[in-house]
C-alpha cells in the first residue's frame, strides 16, 4: 500500500447567520465551477486531503478546489477557489526485486585478541568497534 502526504484545507466561516454548512467542489488542471465534482461537507471550517473525503480519488495532476456556503435552504454563496499545484498522487512502485547468489564471500575482520590488536583494530574499523563483542577461547580436549 502506497502513502501519500495529507494536506489541509481550511478557510474562513461566512459571516452570514443563516449559513448550516460547506460544498467542496474540485476539477483536475484547473477550472473547477458548479457542475465540477463536489461533496457537502457539514458546517465546518478545514478537512483534511484526501481522509475526510471519500468521492475524493486524488489523480496525477494538479487540482483546483472551490468552496462555497450553503443556507438553510440549499442556496449558495459565490465560490473561493484555490489552484493546488501539487499532485495528489504517488509516483510508480519499483520493479523486479531480485536477490542474487554471489560467487564471492564476505570475511568480516577478525575480532583482536589482545590489547594491542583491540586498539589497532578500533583505529582501522571505527564502525565495529562500537558493537559489543565477545571473545571465544578455544575448550581444550579433557
Amino acid at each position: 500500500m502506497s502513502k501519500m502526504k495529507k494536506r489541509r484545507l481550511s478557510w474562513k466561516a461566512s459571516n452570514s447567520s443563516q449559513v448550516v454548512g460547506y460544498k467542496l467542489y474540485w476539477a483536475e488542471e484547473g477550472g473547477v465551477d458548479y457542475d465540477s465534482q463536489s461533496v457537502q461537507l457539514g458546517n465546518v471550517t478545514g478537512i483534511v486531503m484526501p481522509d475526510d473525503v471519500a468521492a475524493f480519488t486524488p489523480g496525477n495532476g494538479p487540482v483546483e478546489f472551490g468552496i462555497t456556503a450553503i443556507d438553510e435552504l440549499g442556496n449558495e454563496s459565490d465560490m473561493v477557489t484555490l489552484f493546488a499545484p501539487y499532485q495528489f498522487s504517488v509516483p510508480d512502485a519499483p520493479a523486479d526485486l531480485v536477490m542474487e547468489t554471489m560467487q564471492e564471500f564476505h570475511t568480516p575482520p577478525a575480532p583482536p585478541v589482545n590489547e594491542a590488536d583491540k586498539e589497532a583494530f578500533e583505529e582501522s574499523h571505527p564502525e565495529e568497534a562500537e558493537m559489543p563483542r565477545r571473545i571465544l577461547q578455544p575448550v581444550s580436549n579433557l
